[in-house]
């Protein structure tokens, strides 16, 4: 899957409807984008914790848009995306996990979203009260942020994932090159990775079976390869067949 990363922002400011838009234009699997909460409980698509240095959770949707009317709220995303594109809603926070939850299954079956977050108690809390929706598990050198004492490893991964009962893990892709990968995946988790905009990269990663998600800023040029790797087995096969 070509996951569109805080919808098409290459193209357009990120985590707004219009970068959303263009994501289903290119052709996304999903749209990826982040979900915080305002003052007045509002759930908004943003990623930061602070706007122009005030938090977030100590303004208003009204006082946010009178700074910038851009950020949409989660109504308005699923509003637009229904029926269009599957979505991975990224929890920036704990504890409104339910009413994020709530939202999207009120127009959205459970296979058509999955729930990721540095957070492992998000997902557990997410997992607890919905257990048929997926959740993936996000981690990053210097992002795992649920215990002083962790050391990112293959065993830890795989015991905070069993314990947050997640069904997937997304780690960033510079992990990929270290023995991590290979430990972590032994098993059967499947695997998302962010964000991937190189486009060596992107390439051995779309031509690895063990990645079911490319996160990514530029969701055309992931598309363009993928389907270039489809169509070079099947080039080479008609070149056989015809000699």
């Amino acid at each position: 899957m070509i996951i569109a990363h805080r919808g098409a922002s290459a193209y357009a400011k990120e985590n707004t409807l219009a970068a959303f838009e263009m994501a289903i234009a290119l052709g996304a699997s999903m749209i990826e984008f982040d979900i915080r909460r305002t003052k007045d409980r509002v759930l908004i698509a943003y990623h930061d914790a602070d706007l122009n240095q005030h938090p977030i959770r100590k303004m208003t949707y009204a006082e946010l848009q009178a700074v910038d009317p851009d950020v949409p709220t989660l109504d308005q995303v699923l509003t637009l995306c229904k029926g269009r594109i599957q979505l991975d809603v990224e929890l920036k926070e704990a504890r409104y996990e339910p009413a994020v939850v709530e939202r999207l299954l009120s127009g959205f079956p459970p296979d058509a979203f999955v729930i990721t977050s540095f957070h492992p108690a998000a997902l557990k809390n997410v997992k607890r009260h919905y257990p048929d929706i997926k959740t993936g598990f996000l981690f990053g050198n210097g992002t795992v942020k649920f215990c002083r004492s962790f050391r990112l490893n293959a065993k830890a991964v795989r015991d905070r994932v069993r314990h947050m009962h997640a069904d997937f893990i997304a780690p960033h892709w510079q992990l990929l090159d270290s023995t991590l990968l290979t430990q972590v995946v032994g098993g059967d988790l499947p695997i998302f990775v962010w964000t991937v905009n190189d486009i060596p990269a992107m390439t051995r990663l779309l031509g690895d079976r063990r990645i079911e998600g490319i996160i990514t800023d530029t969701p055309d040029v992931g598309i363009k390869i993928r389907e270039a790797q489809l169509a070079a087995p099947l080039a080479f096969c008609g070149a056989e067949s015809d000699g």
